[in-house]
């Protein structure tokens, strides 16, 4: 303990001892003041019966206990409040909920001429769940475009930090996976961004199931790029794999998609409901498309991504009536996808088109997108609206895709806010109603059992052979049929000449075809092969049947897609096809029959099941399908036909015993 000693006459000056020991004094008395204010609050504030609440300024009272005795060269300061009689309203402190932002999806396109998908997700908290990506067709060799378009999304400026939680690449196709491809190609240490988590399950191409990696995938790149972005986060992976191998399917795969996979990002549910099957088809990678389904408060968001038919059919097989969604993403770009057996039982309010515009113009009529158009609503449109949102009309793209600015400037295209208020859509006008026609079926000559629909060359309507007509009329059941006329699709003397188009049997046609029996009778004229591969004569749009040539080995074939695309092969056909009777007998658990002529030419194995086909036609629009020919006359049954039948039948149409 420092003893402090004071003088008895101090001289004028004041000691510089003496200095020190007041200067000290203060200080302790300072902090003894200081000591008695924590105590005392301290105490109040374990009482439970004290009101601590601050009143609503924010100004605390000043202590009621003060020490007994104030230093005298020790200045006091008044409390700020004065204390009054006056009641006080005691204090009330409002808790507010932090302020959160609209979740947004964004359907986002470069320009309109790409063909490609990318839809990010930014929910309420900000974090950035990602669909695929794309591909920037006309700036594909240049930077990447979805680091300045992600930036914008979350309001950063350019080289600014970002990440993004999830990533989900839907299948192997570019159009799909360039995007990021690329992005990982140049990441370094440097890059100011990180990919949380990167969920994909795709096949081993070059396997048993998938034998052939097509060109179009690129998928050497997308592996050597996700391998090299591993190396650079410093991702740790098992002896012998590589960071691609690891993550490929760990989350995503058809176990844990059976068991119900669902994960949930910010508020965001994200239910997997399909992944890729050998079943299938080998090598058909749309058909490995990830299916997914996002619940976004109370609405729900399908991506159906790339499926084609046969997932399709599997999708519906597994759910059913359970994929109701709100909304839909298009399959396959709006064209040649899932059935409209799968869009019915999804019955979604509004569609995302991920379209081009060279593909929803169709101005070569060769997409299936028209068709496609009139399933949803009976009728076909070019125009987009709250319904049907659509990638290629957007009113602005971004003037330099790789710019941050130039995507703020047209962001708001391209968002959908939720919840999205869908406008009630107005009911569609109705004609009065009319009495059905009553069909008298025309005489003929053909087996009658069973017969659903005839359409004859020689007489296109009911009421004579009209070669102006744009209708072919069914002369028995009343099913008739619109063609499409040009100069090389008319009705000539014989029949229905048909060259480079697709002419549509009626929804009534389409499900004799689907049902459990049914033979269809084709009476061709001459015939000239124009397609390089293939001449395909009657076909649905997801194969469920086709009847064509393979012309590189000039061999008919008839094909079914369902099991496991069982077909009949007959070689030589070039001369057997000039003005031939072609007849196919089909009946569930029984073998199909191929006749020609008359005469039996081949036969499946037994056939298990409905074709289950959205669509029927003849004729086709694509440039390595088609031939030029004459339909002489087309019949439908909605049973098989015996041989005996067959060989009647062929006998009225000229071929046979009765021709010789």
């Amino acid at each position: 303990m420092v003893q402090l000693r004071q003088s008895a006459a101090p001289p004028k000056g004041v000691d510089k001892n003496e200095k020190d020991l007041t200067i000290m004094k203060k200080i302790l008395i300072a902090l003894l003041l200081v000591l008695s204010c924590v105590l005392l609050f301290a105490c109040v504030q374990d009482d439970p019966t004290t009101d601590t609440t601050a009143p609503s300024d924010g100004v605390t009272d000043a202590p009621t206990d003060t020490p007994t005795e104030a230093p005298t060269d020790t200045p006091t300061e008044a409390p700020t409040d004065e204390a009054t009689d006056e009641p006080t309203e005691e204090a009330t402190e409002e808790v507010t909920e932090p302020e959160t932002e609209p979740v947004v999806l964004y359907q986002l396109a470069p320009e309109k001429n790409s063909l490609m998908q990318s839809y990010v997700i930014k929910t309420q908290n900000g974090k950035l769940i990602v669909i695929d990506g794309g591909i920037d067709g006309e700036g594909r060799d240049r930077d990447p475009y979805m680091p300045a378009a992600l930036r914008a999304i979350m309001g950063v400026d350019d080289d600014e930090y970002f990440e993004v939680e999830a990533w989900f690449l839907s299948h192997g196709h570019k159009d799909h996976m360039y995007e990021l491809s690329k992005m990982l190609k140049e990441y370094s240490a440097e890059s100011n961004y990180k990919i949380n988590n990167i969920y994909f399950d795709f096949p081993e191409f070059g396997s048993e199931e998938y034998p052939t990696a097509n060109a179009d995938m690129e998928f050497s790149q997308i592996k050597e790029n996700i391998n090299k972005y591993g190396e650079v986060i410093g991702a740790t992976v098992k002896d012998g794999s590589t960071y691609y191998d690891d993550i490929n399917g760990a989350f995503i795969n058809s176990e844990s998609v059976a068991k119900g996979l669902s994960l949930e990002i910010d508020g965001v549910k994200i239910d997997v409901l399909q992944t890729w099957d050998p079943a299938d088809g080998f090598s058909n990678i749309n058909d490995t498309s990830l299916v997914l389904r996002f619940h976004i408060g109370e609405q729900t968001v399908l991506f159906l991504n790339d499926l084609g038919v046969n997932g399709g059919r599997r999708l519906l097989a597994t759910y059913g009536d359970q994929l109701k969604s709100d909304m839909v993403q298009m399959a396959h770009h709006g064209q040649a996808g899932v059935n409209k057996d799968v869009y019915d039982a999804i019955d979604a309010d509004v569609h995302l088109w991920p379209t081009p515009i060279w593909v929803w113009n169709n101005s070569n009529g060769i997409y299936q997108i028209d068709d496609v158009r009139q399933w949803l609503y009976g009728e076909t449109f070019l125009t987009a609206s709250e319904y049907d949102i659509v990638s290629c009309l957007y009113k602005k793209y971004p003037a330099r895709s790789t710019q941050v600015a130039a995507w703020d400037r047209v962001l708001d295209y391209m968002k959908i806010e939720f919840p999205y208020i869908v406008p009630e859509r107005p009911e569609p006008e109705t004609e009065p109603e009319t009495e059905p026609e009553v069909i008298e079926p025309v005489e003929h000559d053909y087996v009658s059992d069973g017969l659903v629909a005839y359409y004859s060359g020689t007489q296109s309507t009911r009421g004579g052979h009209d070669k102006d007509s744009a209708v072919w009329q069914d002369l028995v059941g009343g099913h008739d049929m619109t063609i499409t006329k040009n100069a090389d699709n008319y009705f000539s003397d014989t029949g229905l000449r048909a060259k480079g188009v697709k002419h549509n049997f009626p929804a009534a046609i389409v499900d004799t075809v689907n049902g459990q029996a049914f033979t269809i009778e084709i009476l061709l004229g001459d015939f000239v092969s124009v397609g390089n591969e293939f001449n395909t004569f009657i076909n649905g749009s997801g194969d469920e049947i086709a009847l064509f040539r393979r012309n590189s080995v000039d061999e008919l074939e008839l094909k079914f897609q369902i099991n496991s695309g069982v077909r009949i092969k007959v070689k030589n056909c070039l001369n057997l096809l000039q003005n031939s009777l072609i007849t196919i007998t089909y009946a569930q658990n029984d073998v199909v029959r191929l006749y020609v002529n008359g005469e039996q030419v081949g036969e499946t194995p037994t056939i298990n099941g409905s074709l289950g086909a959205s669509d029927l036609f003849i004729g086709h629009n694509a440039q390595n399908k088609m031939f030029d020919t004459t339909y002489r006359a087309v019949r439908f049954y909605d049973r098989a036909l015996t041989a005996e039948e067959v060989a009647a039948n062929a006998q009225v149409d000229g071929y046979g015993i009765a021709a010789e």
